[in-house]
């Protein structure tokens, strides 16, 4: 009868673990992690904010936002995260829950900006005389009603016109990584957001030549 204990020159080989086993015990440790910050252990939430803190001040960067900028994009992103965890199904998906909500909040912060960096396009109806209080308040309507205009279009158009409006200097490709956004798709997406854009009835008024007054 063959012996079933190993001689005491064989080692007995421990189960391995597999790649499988440990995404799965990750996952499981990560929902224990978020159903303790729902419950308000202030330490799950120190951890989840140590989790995910370089991965989103990564994606925060890449919109070329100054270093005080990042931090109160991260701190909106943790805010709406607190008023929100409640509402996420599934406590795994959170990193990208996370993800999302950090690109949005960098677009607003983006978006911030945008009546302080347009420039006045004479497609918008310039006037002369730039330097005189009427042009100053022409230049500043026209930038308000563009901004609104960009604000009434679809998502992936504002963020799109957003970005290529403050950053124009970017390639597609950086453009696509940005808004993770297939490259081939951005051409199409700008054309539709130039198209909604001239239709605008305030955009289209303005527009108009300005009538110099005698």
């Amino acid at each position: 009868m063959p012996n079933a204990c190993p001689s005491s020159g064989e080692s007995q080989a421990l189960p391995a673990v597999t790649p499988r086993g440990r995404h799965a015990h990750r996952e499981r440790e990560l929902v224990a992690l978020v159903h303790s910050a729902r419950a308000g252990d202030s330490d799950a939430w120190t951890r989840l904010v140590r989790r995910y803190d370089r991965m989103l001040r990564h994606i925060a960067r890449s919109y070329r936002l100054a270093p005080a900028e990042v931090d109160d994009v991260l701190q909106t992103t943790w805010l709406n995260l607190f008023e929100a965890i409640d509402q996420i199904r599934d406590p795994t998906a959170i990193g990208a829950w996370l993800a999302t909500a950090t690109r949005r909040a960098a677009l607003r912060r983006i978006q911030s900006h945008v009546r302080e960096q347009l420039t006045d396009d004479p497609q918008l109806g310039s006037c002369p005389d730039d330097d005189q209080p009427d042009a100053i308040l022409l230049a500043l309507e026209r930038r308000a009603v563009l901004t609104d205009a960009i604000a009434k279009l679809p998502d992936r158009h504002r963020d799109l016109v957003t970005v290529l409006l403050t950053q124009p200097t970017l390639e597609y490709r950086e453009v696509a990584a940005l808004l993770s956004m297939p490259t081939g798709s951005i051409g199409p997406i700008r054309a539709r957001s130039l198209a909604r854009l001239a239709r605008d009835a305030q955009l289209r008024a303005l527009s108009e030549p300005c009538v110099v007054r005698q």
